[in-house]
């Protein structure tokens, strides 16, 4: 990967951001360059991979790297969840699928800086998946492969830096009987877990149920299914993709809607219509 374009990519997307939010764009670039120079949070991160990896002997991934020069190491996802919350401000948040917890120590980061707001992540440990669903080594991320699955004594967020887990819920659970038992109402919504169609448009289903008039949604790996494309124009919602720059040629793989959008209104041109059954091949691979 190469740093200096992957930060060109990242500013390209910001700018585009910011026409979407209609935020002025050096502010969201400010954002940006507030977590590339934190180094507290960056030294926070490499010390959380050293001591993974000797305590664990856990390589994988990010984990393989013996010194992180810099967030962007992480791929837009990280930066734009950062971004987000530094701009939006949100009261409660609710992410689903922490893995090893980089969108969540980007998104506390975030919560931190704003000296307010709460996330609720849900998540189970990934061999507990693994072993609920035989037969498929990866159940929630099968285009990756085994490239980061982690085993017990590992649990979900192992690399949040212990300084900025005071704002942060964790809740370890299947996210579609967990996100039903929440009284509470939802800001932003993250969804990075099960990447199945049926799975990602039942979770959609029920975030949205919990998620305020104003609220923003981020989805990732939406390439891997029609369920994030099918789910806004089903409710008419205006999204805007990205591409995670510094991951697999600048494929578009993120998606974020708002709902209070004021393009929301606008007809989407669409190859099928609402609730058609039309399937990707990506989409096959993930059900």
């Amino acid at each position: 990967m190469d740093i200096g374009e992957t930060r060109r990519c990242n500013l390209w997307n910001l700018n585009k951001l910011a026409d979407y939010l209609s935020a002025e764009r050096d502010v969201l670039k400010a954002y940006y360059d507030e977590i590339l120079q934190d180094q507290v949070f960056l030294a926070e991160l490499n010390t959380r991979v050293r001591s993974v990896r000797q305590e664990y002997g856990f390589t994988l991934g990010i984990f393989a790297r013996d010194q992180i020069d810099s967030v962007d190491w992480f791929a837009f996802e990280r930066i734009l969840l950062y971004v987000l919350v530094r701009y939006l401000r949100p009261a409660s948040s609710l992410e689903t699928g922490v893995f090893y917890g980089g969108n969540t120590a980007f998104l506390l980061a975030a919560l931190k800086r704003n000296g307010l707001g709460r996330l609720v992540s849900v998540d189970l440990p990934d061999s507990e998946i693994r072993q609920a669903r035989k037969g498929n080594s990866n159940p929630r991320h099968p285009l990756v492969g085994e490239s980061e699955l982690y085993d017990q004594p590992l649990q979900p967020g192992f690399i949040v830096p212990d300084r900025l887990k005071d704002r942060w819920d964790l809740v370890q659970g299947d996210s579609l009987v967990e996100i039903p038992r929440r009284s509470e109402t939802f800001d932003l919504y993250i969804h990075d877990s099960d990447h199945s169609m049926a799975f990602l448009l039942a979770e959609l289903a029920l975030a949205h149920e919990r998620l305020r008039s104003s609220a923003t949604i981020v989805v990732d790996d939406i390439d891997w299914s029609n369920g994030f494309f099918e789910f806004c124009v089903e409710r008419r919602l205006k999204p805007i993709l990205f591409t995670d720059n510094g991951k697999d040629d600048l494929r578009v793989r993120i998606g974020v809607a708002k709902l209070d959008h004021g393009d929301n209104s606008v007809p989407a041109f669409t190859g099928s219509s609402p609730g058609s059954s039309s399937r990707t091949a990506s989409e096959e691979t993930a059900q």
